[in-house]
């Protein structure tokens, strides 16, 4: 079996078709290429600095330093969310940190002591790959879900307001935004799970056979990675979904325009 592993001369070939793309980019004055160029450097800093910070995890195996830093890959998640769309204040970080750190919790949970019975159960190891990966997709499903509720709150609040004075509750005056939130936020892990095996071959999996795993073995673990992210983003959605909404409203059934967040272009 080909021993495929790549050397720093071999990201250096790799990064040429990259690099040709910005080359016509500039030349067609098409933009982006200050930004790529930005990216590829981060990415090499900031890996580079990952790996470092494993090792140097790893060699400690300190349940302490694991959940220090499991925390602050929380912490950083939730920053992110608030950072992004409409709304970049302080209370959605916070609420974001709760919700994230409440779905991520509980799936790891599930994961380490069901599902693969890890020992000892702060593995850095295994914990820290897949707590990244389950934290890189609920970010991005967190922030869709927030960001498409206040755009349904904001654009829709005449419409719920018609349906609060109907003597509709607010958890039936705010279904239909809820409901298009959940399905922003979903869309892009169900769309994944969808393709994953026909269109492409998962991340996880790639890597566990580049580095000479039991095929078996991989597509197991993938599937695992595929349950444990659809889980995360979906309990880290609803409990985010469940704070903003309760916060938007009354507890006389009254949608509170204050909590609405304003669209980008009016702040």
């Amino acid at each position: 079996m080909s021993d495929a592993s790549p050397t720093w001369v071999g990201l250096a070939w790799a990064s040429l078709p990259m690099l040709a793309v910005m080359v016509v980019l500039w030349r067609l004055r098409l933009g982006q290429v200050g930004s790529l160029s930005i990216a590829a450097t981060r990415l090499t800093v900031q890996i580079t600095i990952l790996g470092w910070a494993l090792g140097f995890l790893f060699a400690a195996d300190s349940p302490v330093l694991m959940l220090a830093v499991a925390l602050a890959m929380t912490a950083v998640s939730a920053f992110t969310v608030g950072s992004r769309g409409s709304d970049t204040t302080g209370r959605l970080r916070l609420e974001a940190f709760v919700a994230i750190a409440l779905g991520a919790m509980t799936v790891m949970i599930v994961a380490i002591t069901l599902s693969l019975g890890v020992r000892p159960w702060y593995d850095a190891r295994v914990v820290i790959p897949m707590l990244g990966m389950i934290l890189g997709n609920s970010v991005n499903g967190v922030s869709l879900a927030a960001d498409r509720l206040a755009g349904e709150l904001r654009t829709g609040r005449d419409l719920i307001e018609l349906r609060l004075a109907l003597g509709a509750t607010w958890r039936q005056a705010s279904l239909p935004a809820a409901r298009a939130a959940v399905a922003t936020a979903l869309t892009p892990t169900i769309n994944s799970m969808m393709i994953a095996g026909i269109v492409a071959v998962p991340g996880m999996m790639t890597g566990q056979i580049l580095a000479g795993a039991d095929v078996n073995r991989a597509l197991r673990y993938q599937i695992l990675m595929y349950f444990l992210i659809a889980g995360t983003v979906g309990i880290s959605t609803l409990a985010l979904l469940s704070v903003r909404l309760a916060r938007a409203f009354t507890a006389s059934h009254q949608l509170r325009r204050d909590q609405v967040p304003p669209a980008a272009r009016d702040r």
